[in-house]
């Protein structure tokens, strides 16, 4: 089905202007009549689509772009990615959620939590954090079962170990933040220092000269 400019704006909710931005940018390129009337058909719903979908995964218009030019395969596949990082993120969120509730029942004395199930989802958050960030590092340095073993040992920390652990990473994060503070002011201090001014008449005495 064929539309005209007007009408493909109310059915997709997208303004004429940003239309025409997006023609001008190559991204939604729509058939042009002599009379410089601009039709979209449904293959161009089709692109829209995709686009207003890329953007609402905050994808830039210039990234949106390099994907539309992928193989459809690849396109497909690349969404099918981020449709698993978004359950990802909801499960993370959900649980978040759970927690806070048991945590305000703890809080407020409508129910009454061990002190193991009072640190679980903490330490569950640390284990996802580290695995994206540096899990498949270790994965290939020490094996996928030493991983494993490594995060259920720590899923299984005591209160007292756990909280014993955070401290020691606080402290790790506290002399690595004075660390650099102390560097960038060294520098800036430096930076500041004005130059020696040369000394009139001086002469630098080389070799073989008098």
């Amino acid at each position: 089905m064929d539309y005209q400019i007007k009408t493909f704006a109310e059915l997709t909710g997208v303004s004429e202007r940003t239309l025409r931005y997006y023609h001008e940018r190559g991204l939604l390129v729509p058939a042009v009549a002599s009379n410089g009337y601009r039709t979209y058909s449904s293959q161009d719903a089709d692109r829209l689509q995709l686009i207003l979908m890329y953007r609402q995964l905050q994808f830039s218009l210039a990234e949106i772009q390099q994907l539309l030019a992928l193989p459809p395969a690849e396109r497909l596949e690349r969404l099918a990615n981020q449709r698993e990082q978004l359950v990802k993120q909801q499960a993370a969120l959900m649980a978040t959620l759970a927690q806070l509730d048991a945590t305000l029942q703890n809080q407020t004395g409508g129910i009454q939590m061990t002190d193991q199930t009072k640190f679980e989802q903490f330490k569950q958050q640390a284990v996802a954090e580290n695995e994206q960030r540096y899990g498949q590092e270790v994965t290939t340095n020490y094996g996928k079962q030493a991983k494993q073993e490594a995060d259920q040992h720590f899923l299984g920390l005591s209160e007292a170990q756990y909280a014993t652990m955070q401290a020691a990473e606080d402290r790790l994060k506290t002399a690595l933040q004075t660390y650099l503070d102390h560097s960038r002011n060294c520098h800036q201090k430096r930076r500041k220092q004005p130059l020696k001014p040369i000394k009139r008449g001086y002469k630098q005495r080389l070799p073989g000269i008098v």
